[in-house]
C-alpha cells in the first residue's frame, strides 16, 4: 500500500502544470500480445506539415492460428483551441473474413472528431488534472456518429518492452456489454498511449504494449 501511494505522489508531482495542453508529434511502435505471446504489431504516427495541418497513421497487423486482421486508418486534421478537428478520415480493413473500408472528407465548421484521432484528444485533455471524465462525439470506422465516454483511474508503474514507465490508466465506460477496453497514458512521454487492452467476457483478447517511441517535440 504504501509502495502504492509512493508511485502515485511520485506521478503526480512530476506531471507538469497544466497551462496550454500540447499536441506533440512522435513516431510510435507496439507489441501485441495474448495470453502473454505475441500477437501481432502496431505503429502510431503523428506529424505536423508546414502548414499546422497534423496527420495521423495507425496500423495493427494480428495473426493468430490461421486468421489475420491487418487496419489502417489515415486522419487528416488541425488543432483549433486545444480541440481537434477532422478534415478527413480513412479507414481499411483487410484479412480473414470481410474486408471494410471507408472515407470521409469534413468542413472545419462540423468540428468533427475522428475514431482514429480520438486517442490524441484525450492524450491532450489528460494533461489538466481536474478532469476525471471525458465525453466525445466522434465520426467511427462506419462514418457514424459514436458516443464514447472514459474515466479517469488509478496511476500504475508499468513495465514495457520500451522500459518502466509511469502512467495513467482509462478506462472506457460502456453500458450493457461484457466488453472492456483499459488504455494507459504516460504523463513523462508527452501523454503518448504507452498500453491498451482489450477484454470479453473477462478474457483478454488483445493486449498492446510500447516497444519503441521518437518524439519530434
Amino acid at each position: 500500500m504504501k509502495l502504492a501511494l509512493l508511485m502515485v505522489t511520485s506521478l503526480w508531482l512530476t506531471m507538469p502544470a497544466y497551462a496550454t495542453a500540447e499536441l506533440t508529434p512522435y513516431s510510435a511502435s507496439y507489441q501485441v500480445l495474448r495470453s502473454g505471446s505475441d500477437y501481432g504489431d502496431a505503429v502510431r504516427e503523428l506529424k505536423q506539415g508546414p502548414d499546422g495541418l497534423f496527420s495521423l497513421y495507425t496500423e495493427t497487423e494480428i495473426s493468430w492460428m490461421f486468421l489475420t486482421d491487418r487496419r489502417r486508418y489515415w486522419s487528416s486534421f488541425e488543432w483549433q483551441e486545444q480541440q481537434i478537428v477532422t478534415r478527413s478520415f480513412s479507414y481499411k480493413r483487410s484479412g480473414s473474413g470481410r474486408n471494410r473500408q471507408f472515407n470521409g472528407t469534413y468542413e472545419p465548421t462540423e468540428r468533427v472528431l475522428d475514431e482514429a484521432a480520438m486517442l490524441e484528444q484525450l492524450r491532450v485533455d489528460l494533461q489538466d488534472p481536474s478532469r476525471t471524465q471525458f465525453r466525445y462525439s466522434m465520426i467511427d470506422a462506419k462514418g457514424e456518429v459514436d458516443q464514447h465516454l472514459y474515466v479517469r483511474a488509478e496511476a500504475e508503474l508499468l513495465r514495457l518492452p520500451y522500459g518502466d514507465v509511469e502512467s495513467i490508466k482509462i478506462i472506457r465506460v460502456r453500458e450493457h456489454s461484457t466488453r472492456e477496453t483499459l488504455y494507459w497514458f504516460a504523463p513523462q512521454l508527452a501523454f503518448v498511449l504507452v498500453k491498451m487492452q482489450q477484454i470479453e467476457d473477462g478474457d483478454e483478447v488483445a493486449t498492446l504494449v510500447l516497444r519503441r517511441l521518437v518524439r519530434h517535440d
